[in-house]
């Protein structure tokens, strides 16, 4: 009998297709072997979906997308190995065991059993997710470079009410705030804060803490409406690990500088809405030294009482407590002075001293891997020289440049105090004032200065509403009154901008993003370009520099000149390439300047001249010199057979000049994948101009409008000056 034999098991019966192709299985390099549906990941893991869904959002394993899905297109897959790293986590266990516990809880009540109820709830199961901190962050910059979503989250439920329909704890919300308190109070405290940006959403912040930019959003502290659509058990979850994140982070921020954490937090402060300034810092060694002089007296007071008897033995005895302190001098050097006989005076000195001491490291060093700098008075004459020389300002490196900017943030608002009206943000104001060197103030509880005892030392009052008649009030005339945008844009640029325009009632000039690179957009607003000119006369240290069009005007036009010179040079010397003496070609320019007409054309000129008519240079039909017969021209262009992207391409090189031609050349020897991307980076170039050059007519026209509605409100006036003359007339 020929064909083939069919497969038998052991009992000799014929083993069906469909379980030849089971035990064949799957080959090891295949995407079904590296992905799994989430019922097969469940399946694995005996975990119900929200649980997975939280172990997920835990331990930040998201799903991914296969080339190709094998199991159907409307699943949601994962990695194996992903799920086979979920296997070995404890808190698989803990999250069983909260299961079991809910299931106990629920039993006992349905028996009416409420005393067991009562110990059930005192002994639930708990657990930490310091691990996963760890585990996700092996180093604190990598924890810092993640921290961005983390602080906006933390912020967001900081703010928000705490609503038991939506599952909204009110510890949550609480441990939220004082962990954005923390946070905030640290960044004015080391005067990290870099950029800040009003928007509609809310307030953008960036800090920079250890060389690494930190982002992060606060919504505006209004009522808040809690929609309906957004699944708050999602958020909750990502906000249990950012809990554990950000305390981490703190606490670690407050180490390294030698603070104590917690800090303490003072509750009238927070109740008058101070945000930042409620937290009261204490440094660490002035807890041990208040411990060790606690200690010190204690044993001063039993060794009054033992001093008779000290006396009586011999100097064999005397010498011990000499070699005792040797001993422990350098665990207890402090204990040692006290029992050598310190007064208290010197401790108050030697502990204010010490004191000066860590504040004057504290300012001069860097977060950015920088830990200790120069003197003050070194960092002083630096920066004095770099503002009055702006060559060695150039040449400076990136590391002086940044302390001379840390500088400046720190002494921007140095020797000013802020009153903050009540229509204002008060915790936003106080943050970014306190951040960058100046004191603040309000009418009400918990000011730091009494507004009518101390009333000489304010110079600026921040309000935002009119004031009557456009006109500061008789007794404040040497006070400056601004809007808050004036705090921001002078932190944003680093310099004290004239408060006219800033007037509260007046409209005030628009505020620009410090998160927009002007450069890379390839667009200067107009008052970008004058904070600009004021920051190059007031010396700021800094890599940016004017742009061509604030240039003067006189260097424009030399620069015009220069460039028709060598395009009439270059022009000429095609001519004389192509054969066309240099005689024809005056000729030929006599002709069009008086004739206004391209009869006397040669090769080697461009083409035609701007009189000429259209129809006679553009006609489509031509005769034959030999027979005399009419030739007819094809109406199709080269541009009909281009594609839109080449379109693009051509103009922008056209518009480039010399330089652009030679490079688009270049990139026909490229291979086709090379030159595909020339292209798209050529297209995007085009793209960032045509926005620039729509942003600069928007400019214009709305300059144009304003000019207009100036010139008919004048209008109007005169109109209706004479139209009550006329009345006049008409009664007399």
């Amino acid at each position: 009998m020929g064909g083939k034999k069919n497969k038998v098991n052991g009992t000799g019966k014929v083993l069906a297709k469909s379980k030849l192709k089971m035990k064949k299985g799957v080959s090891k390099g295949s995407t079904a072997s590296r992905y799994v549906t989430r019922n097969e990941a469940l399946n694995k893991l005996q975990l119900k979906l929200a649980d997975f869904r939280r172990l997920c959002i835990l331990k930040g394993i998201h799903p991914r997308e296969p080339k190709k899905k094998v199991k159907g297109q409307g699943k949601t897959y994962y990695h194996v190995k992903d799920i086979t790293f979920l296997m070995h986590e404890p808190l698989m266990n803990t999250f069983r065991e909260l299961r079991a516990y809910e299931r106990k809880i629920k039993r006992a009540k349905a028996k009416k059993h409420f005393n067991q109820v009562d110990r059930l709830r005192e002994n639930k199961p708990g657990y930490t997710l310091d691990h996963l901190v760890k585990e996700r962050y092996p180093t604190f910059i990598d924890a810092l470079r993640d921290f961005d979503d983390c602080l906006t989250l933390v912020h967001l439920f900081a703010l928000l009410p705490a609503a038991k329909r939506h599952g909204i704890p009110q510890d949550v919300v609480a441990r939220s705030r004082e962990l954005s308190l923390e946070f905030q109070s640290y960044v004015t405290r080391k005067h990290a804060l870099r950029k800040i940006f009003i928007s509609v959403k809310g307030i953008y912040y960036e800090a920079e803490i250890r060389g690494e930019p930190i982002v992060w959003l606060v919504s505006h502290n209004m009522q808040q409406t809690l929609p309906e659509d957004v699944d708050y058990r999602v958020m909750l979850t990502f906000l249990e690990f950012y809990i554990s994140m950000t305390t981490f982070v703190n606490h670690q921020l407050y180490h390294e500088d030698n603070l104590r954490y917690p800090p303490v937090l003072d509750v009238a402060l927070e109740d008058a809405a101070t945000g930042a300034v409620a937290i009261v810092h204490e440094l660490k060694k002035k807890m041990e030294n208040a411990a060790l002089v606690a200690q010190a007296r204690e044993k001063a007071a039993l060794g009054s009482s033992k001093e008779d008897d000290g006396n009586n033995n011999n100097g064999s005895e005397e010498e011990k407590p000499k070699k005792r302190k040797k001993t422990l001098a350098e665990k207890l050097k402090e204990i040692a002075q006290f029992e050598d006989g310190e007064d208290e005076d010197d401790i108050a000195e030697r502990e204010a001293a010490e004191r000066e001491r860590e504040l004057e490291n504290e300012k001069l060093r860097m977060e950015e891997n920088i830990e200790m700098m120069t003197t003050g008075d070194e960092a002083d004459a630096q920066l004095a020289t770099t503002i009055m020389d702006e060559e060695r300002n150039a040449n400076l490196s990136d590391r002086d440049l940044l302390i001379l900017d840390r500088k400046r943030r720190a002494n921007l608002f140095n020797g000013l105090t802020f009153l903050i009206k009540r229509e204002c943000p008060r915790e936003a104001m106080v943050f970014v004032v306190k951040s960058f060197g100046g004191e603040v103030c309000w009418e009400g509880e918990g000011s730091p200065i009494d507004v009518d005892e101390e009333k000489d030392k304010i110079t600026h009052v921040i309000m935002d509403r009119p004031l009557p008649n456009d006109e500061k009030p008789a007794g404040e005339t040497s006070r400056e009154f601004v809007v808050p945008q004036w705090v921001c844009d002078c932190a944003n640029y680093r310099i004290l901008i004239p408060t006219e325009r800033y007037f509260p009632g007046k409209r005030p000039p628009p505020h620009l993003s410090p998160f927009v690179d002007p450069e890379e957009e390839g667009y200067y607003p107009e008052y970008l370009i004058e904070l600009m000119k004021l920051q190059h006369n007031f010396g700021v240290p800094g890599r940016k520099k004017l742009p061509a069009s604030a240039s003067d005007e006189k260097k424009k036009s030399k620069k015009t000149e220069e460039e028709e010179e060598e395009e009439t040079h270059r022009k000429e010397l095609e001519k004389e390439i192509k054969g066309v003496p240099y005689s024809k070609s005056l000729e030929n320019e006599e002709i069009d300047e008086d004739d206004d007409s391209d009869s006397d054309s040669y090769p080697g000129e461009e083409g035609e001249s701007e009189d000429s008519d259209p129809d006679e240079s553009s006609s489509d039909e031509d005769y034959d010199d030999e027979t005399g017969e009419k030739i007819v021209r094809s109406k199709l262009t080269p541009e009909m057979a281009m594609r839109e992207k080449d379109k693009i391409v051509r103009e922008r090189v056209e518009r480039g000049g010399e330089e652009a031609e030679l490079d688009h050349l270049k990139s026909a020897m490229l291979p086709r994948k090379k030159r595909e991307l020339y292209k798209a980076m050529q297209i995007g170039l085009a793209k960032k101009e045509k926005r620039a050059e729509e942003l600069k007519k928007r400019a214009a026209e709305l300059k144009q409008m304003a000019r207009d509605k100036g010139g008919n409100k004048r209008v109007k006036t005169t109109k209706g000056a004479g139209g009550s003359s006329n009345k006049k007339q008409k009664k007399k």
